[in-house]
This record gives C-alpha cells, structure tokens and sequence, in this order.
C-alpha cells in the first residue's frame, strides 16, 4: 500500500435527527467543539498521518460543510466532494462515493460524526500495514451497538464476525465498530447489490479476506445523542496541557485563573471573574463581573456572560448570551441563543437519580445524574425561567418569563 496515495473518505451526510434540536440547523459534522467542527478534528489528524486526498461524503445541510471547507486549500489537504442524495444510511454514502474510489485498491473510511483523543486514525493503518491484511477496522468497548452490533474477534487479533446482536461475556469483551476503517474498494460492489456494509465484510471474512482488528482502548466517542456533545468537549479540554491566552485578551483586576485555560484574541474578562480550568472562551467574547466559569466549560466566540452568572461543564455555540444571575450546568446552548437574567438550568433531579431524555418519542437512559438542557440556535428564554433536567428546547423558541419547563418546547414555527 502506498499510504500517500490512498484516498480517505469521510461520511458526512446523515440528518442526526436524534441530536435535535442542535441538528435543525446544521449537519452534525459541523457540531463545533473548542472552536472547531468535528469535521475539522478529522481532517488535521488525517494530514497527521500524511492521507491528503480526502472525499467527503455531504448529504444533509451539506452546503454548510462544503462553504467551511472548500477545496481543503487552507487545512493543508485536497478535498473533493460527493453527494449522497436522498436515501439515507451508510450504504448510500458509500455508493456515492464509488466514482471516487473505484481506480484504488483501497480506500480510508471514517464516520464524520466520532471525536476520539489523537491517533485513532494511525492505529488503524498500523493494524492494517502490520498485519498485511486486506482489510482493517478500529474497535472500542465504549459506546453502543449502533449499526455493527458486537464484533467478534480471534486470538490472533482478526475479525470473526461483525454484527452480533447479542453481547458476550467472554473474555474476548464486547467489541464495537469505532468508525474508522480501511476498506477494499471492490466490496463496493457487495454493497451495491443491496448487501449492507457489515454483511460485506462477513462475506469478505467467510471467503478467506483478513480484517485486521485495531482494538482502540483510549477515550473515543459517537456522537449520536446530545449529551455525547458534553463528554467530547470535556475529553478535548482535559487533553490541554498548558494554558494558553491570545494577543488583545484583556485581562481586568481581580480576575482570578486557575487550572488550564484557553482565551481567544479580542476577549474581554471583567473583574471578580473566576475562570476554573480546563475551559475554553473564543475570541471577541466579554465575560461580566464576578462570573464563575469552570470545570470544561466551552464558550463560542462572540458570546456574552452576564454579571454574577455561573457557567458549569458546558458547551456554548457562536454568539451567545448569558444574561446577569444565570446558572446553566451541563447544558449545550445553540448559536444566537440568549437567556435572559435569572434562568436556572436545573441539572439534577429530585430526589438524586439518573437522568432521562425524550428522544424519538421515546424515553432514553442517559446514565447521567447530571444533565441540564439542550437548547437549539436562536431561541430567546425570558426573564427568571427554571428549565427541568434533560429537557430540549427547539431552534427559535420563544419562552416568556417566569416559565417553568418541565417538557421539551417544540417550535411549531
């Protein structure tokens, strides 16, 4: 394999319905953590490795994919694009990626939509070159069954099976696909022929092929449901080693820095302001007076945060605004959002126990006993509103003061 050579291609197409409301108006790939896509993590770890030719499979809100990143000119590498359509699902994407990778032996398959710590990506070709397999596929014990189900491996590190249903209690553990693989670009005819992506690899596995099992044991996430958004981000930030604090930072009296902290050009912290790392603020942002922000807390640039407010392990889009006396813990906040003073978002419940989420009309364990609210871009929540734990909050939703949220608010606009 020439590595320099090989194409790597990113799905990226999919509508995340379950990351609503933050997917209403962006493709999840665009989901920004630290002041990058996730898109973008993908991408400068793959010019790491030395894979360049990158295709990206758009199909959902692809447009604001294609408009960030162009032609790849300025992240160092060639991009090219695909466009998935209307049919959803891996096996579409990957259909529409087969013009691009049909001259290629092989080809790098990533899943747009994965935040891993480095070196996922070179672990997977590792396996590959090493093993001198025909193909490979990345492997973690974290996360759910997703599309894969549990994948099966041998005593001499190969794939079995992929797609078992059940989970195993042996001690070869309970292995899922971690969304990095490198793939034989002839199984595209399989899939083609209306084969699933998994069913393909079994065939491949059951004529004599060798996937080789790159068994990923670091910190790796999917980010299929919102609060998987809040685990990335805290993942990113405990990985900063040193802080670091840009050009035209204005640091004013009595602002007190503890742990590590990343502050962007153009920001402005007010005096009494505690910013307890690891956090992130983005440039052009103003922080108030005697503001408490800590514990991987990510705040999008252009934002505000109003006098005496507390911002708690959470992830705050582009643009917006805390007003004064406002608590929001373990929450995403979408871009352009404002909360007005004195909202509350409640992150526990009464009495203490894990909380749930509606997603799908449907009841879901989140495992956490902490998870305050997921809020959409746009929304306007007025003056002294409490919003229960786990609750969502539609894109441009209007709340009137003195609201008390104990269900989802859909905008019916």
């Amino acid at each position: 394999m020439d590595r320099i050579r090989m194409k790597a291609v990113i799905l990226a197409g999919g509508k995340g319905i379950d990351l609503h409301p933050l997917t209403q108006t962006r493709p999840k790939p665009m989901i920004t953590l630290l002041g990058k896509p996730l898109l973008e993590y993908l991408i400068v770890e793959l010019k790491e490795v030395g894979l360049t030719d990158i295709l990206i499979v758009t199909g959902y809100k692809g447009e604001q994919i294609r408009n960030h990143f162009k032609k790849g000119r300025d992240f160092g590498v060639t991009i090219q694009y695909a466009e998935q359509g209307e049919k959803e699902g891996i096996e579409a994407a990957l259909v529409a990626a087969e013009e691009s990778v049909s001259n290629d032996t092989e080809f790098l398959l990533l899943f747009g939509d994965i935040v891993s710590e480095n070196g996922l990506i070179q672990r997977t070709l590792n396996a590959f070159e090493n093993t001198q397999a025909d193909m490979a596929m990345a492997l973690t014990l974290q996360g759910d069954k997703g599309d894969f189900g549990i994948v099966e491996i041998d005593s001499m590190g190969f794939v079995k099976k992929a797609g078992l249903k059940e989970e195993r209690t042996t001690s070869s553990g309970n292995y899922i696909d971690a969304g990095c693989f490198v793939m034989r670009s002839d199984i595209l005819e399989d899939i083609k022929q209306g084969k699933s992506l998994t069913q393909a690899i079994n065939t491949r596995i059951e004529s004599g092929a060798k996937v080789a099992a790159a068994i990923w044991e670091k910190e790796w996430y999917d980010i299929g449901k919102p609060w998987n958004i809040i685990q990335a981000n805290m993942m990113l930030l405990s990985k900063v080693q040193e802080s670091r604090i840009s050009k035209g930072v204005k640091l004013e009296s009595n602002v007190v820095l503890k742990g590590v902290v990343i502050i962007k050009e153009n920001t402005v912290i007010s005096s009494g302001t505690v910013l307890n790392g690891p956090i992130y603020i983005g440039p052009n942002t103003y922080i108030g007076n005697n503001v408490l922000i800590r514990d991987h807390s990510s705040i999008g640039e252009k934002s505000l945060v109003g006098f005496g407010s507390e911002i708690k392990n959470s992830v705050l889009f582009n643009g917006t605004k805390i007003y004064r006396l406002c608590y929001v813990g373990d929450s995403v906040l979408g871009a352009d959002t404002i909360l007005s003073s004195g909202v509350i978002t409640v992150n526990t419940e009464t009495p203490r126990k894990k909380i749930e989420m509606t997603i799908g009309g449907k009841k879901i364990k989140t495992n956490l006993k902490k998870l305050g609210a997921i809020i959409g871009d746009k929304c306007e929540i007025g003056v002294n509103t409490l919003i229960f734990p786990g609750r969502r909050i539609d894109s441009g939703s209007i709340i009137l003061p003195g609201t008390k949220i104990e269900e989802d608010i859909e905008n019916k606009n």
